[in-house]
This record gives structure tokens, sequence and C-alpha cells, in this order.
């Protein structure tokens, strides 16, 4: 059973179900075609709930708990995207439903986002362009804020599934990584340093590149406001592959305009779509990307191979793996 993703890039496609039934014909899939963050009624959402009533299984990005409260079979929710807490009520945390999500599918690709955001930032890529565009010749303005990751201290805030893929990719372009964690005695490939969050305030002078790769939980929100941004060299670049919540963007904006940092590149946004009013669209030495960081035209065929994984096992009697970890939010 599936439902949709709100965001158009990421509805999922029948392809992929077609995919799976083709794989398992014995499995019978259902398809609710609710946007998964519609309103609905709670005569809609019981008359919804029989979709759910004999399933024992469902893809979903997000599900209103009247959904599947009832259905006494369910044992197992595959969550496609990497970020879990929009799925969590109460309710699916105390349950027994095991939850695993997409993080595996998408580290690899967002990595190489986020390197690809680091490289225009420090080569100039932004203003380069925009002088081409005006078939302008005048490097001379935006020289001075120019780098190399060769050599620079990276400053990676969350060490997940893309905190881990990004680190070596780094390591291997000669630069230091720093990684903070919750559980800074646990090593991970590529890091040259690993912290706990207490002491991010000491490290950010540090940082030529503050990488943002946090989970949405209710401690990472608002992570880097006003009083870290200070703390950063203007000669800093700030990149945001993780979640909008984890960046006080007003704050962002405000130090890019007063020069505090030499550039910003942002996959991700507090609220999505960006609002046409956010100060982010114009602030200098700014690059937005509009949340495309984990997609690739064979994204679904490779969300699909995982659930397919999943499901074999799932379908062998056993609970897939790795799964989220309810309590912790990712």
């Amino acid at each position: 059973m599936n439902s949709a993703s709100p965001a158009s890039i990421w509805r999922w496609p029948e392809s992929a179900t077609a995919a799976l039934r083709a794989q398992f014909p014995e499995v019978e899939f259902a398809h609710y075609a609710r946007a998964t963050d519609q309103r609905a009624s709670d005569a809609e959402l019981e008359g919804d709930a029989r979709l759910f009533a004999e399933a024992d299984a469902a893809i979903a990005w997000r599900l209103h708990p009247r959904l599947w409260r009832d259905a006494r079979q369910l044992r197992w929710i595959h969550c496609p995207a990497a970020a879990v807490t929009q799925l969590l009520s109460p309710e699916l945390i105390s349950s027994s439903i095991t939850v695993t999500n997409g993080a595996s599918v998408h580290s690899g690709i967002v990595a190489e986002h986020a390197l690809a955001l680091m490289l225009a930032l420090a080569r100039g890529l932004a203003p380069s362009l925009r002088d081409q565009h005006a078939a302008r010749w005048a490097p001379q303005p935006w020289l001075g804020h120019l780098a190399a990751l060769d050599g620079s201290a990276v400053l990676l805030l969350g060490v997940g599934h893309i905190g881990r893929a990004l680190a070596p990719k780094l390591a291997g372009l000669g630069a230091r990584v720093i990684g903070v964690r919750r559980h800074p005695d646990r090593a991970a490939p590529g890091f040259a340093e690993m912290h706990a969050p207490e002491d991010l305030d000491g490290l950010l002078p540090r940082a030529d590149f503050l990488v943002l790769a946090l989970p949405d939980l209710s401690s990472t929100r608002r992570a880097i406001g006003a009083s870290q941004l200070a703390r950063m060299r203007p000669n800093a670049f700030l990149v945001n592959i993780g979640r909008g919540a984890a960046l006080d963007e007003a704050a962002l904006a405000d130090a890019l305009e007063r020069g505090q940092l030499a550039g910003a590149g942002l996959d991700v946004f507090d609220q999505e779509p960006l609002p046409a009013a956010s100060p982010l669209w114009r602030a200098p030495r700014c690059l937005l990307t509009p949340h495309t960081a984990a997609f690739t035209p064979d994204t679904w065929a490779r969300q699909a191979r995982l659930i397919a994984a999943h499901l074999a096992t799932f379908l062998a009697g056993h609970l897939p793996s790795p799964a989220v970890d309810k309590r912790a939010g990712y």
C-alpha cells in the first residue's frame, strides 16, 4: 500500500509499484490516492481507514494515525524519504510497527550535491555565470571570495548516512573533516576529528566550510542561528543539505547581506516551496536548489529495489532492517 507525496517530484510513481508487482505477484498492492498532507474530515479518514484495515505493510511519507489505528495486521511502514519525523506520531512511536526509510538510497547522491554546492561556492561559479549572461569580463569584484577545498577545514554537523557518504569525498580532495555527532566516540571513515554538539561554538571559528546534514529533531531546530553565524570567519561558507529547520534563514540572509559570510548553498528550507518574499532569493553569494539533492532519473527504480529487498525479508517472516529508531527520530 502506498500514499502520495505532496511534492510533485517526490510523488510515488506507478512505475515503481508496477516493478514491485512484477517481482511479487503474490502480493496485493493498493493505492491510497489522497495526498499525505491533504486535510481530511473525520468522516473521510474513517472511510480511508477501510483501505488500511487488511494491510500488512504501507509505503508512505506521512499517515494520519486514524488510517492505521485499527489495522491489526500492519507491522511495517516504509518511508521513501530519509526524514521520518513527519511520519512519527506519538501513536506510531509507541506502537510495535517497524519503520524503515530511504536514507541509504539517497545518501550518496545528496553527498555529491553537497560537494557540487561547495565547489560552486569556492570557485565563484554563481558570479561567473551572472557575468557570462551579461557578456561581462569582470572577475575582480568576486576574486576575493575564491577558495579551495584542498587544505580547508570542513565542519560537518550530522554523521548519518549523508555525513558518512560525504566525509570520504571531502577527505579525498584534501579537506580536514571535523564531525559533530551525539556520540563522538563513534569514529567514521573520512573524519579527522569527532566532537559532541556542546563543542560546536568552539569549532565554528575553525571552519572554512560549515555543512549541515542534520535530521529534523527538536534538538536540531535552529541549531545554526545568529550567534553561531557570528562565530564564523567572514571567508567561510555554509551549506545545508539536511533539513531546513536546522538553520535560521533570516539570520543567514542578514549575515550574507552584511558580508559576515563568504557565501551559502542551500537545498532545503524551513518552508517549501520557498516563499517569494524570502530574503534568501536575493541574498548575495547565495546558491539555492529546490530540494533536488536526492533526485536522479533512476531514483524510484533504486527506491523500489530497496523496498523489494525489505519486502522479501518481510515475506520470509522477518522484519526489515535497518529500522528507524522511532524514539530517536532517525
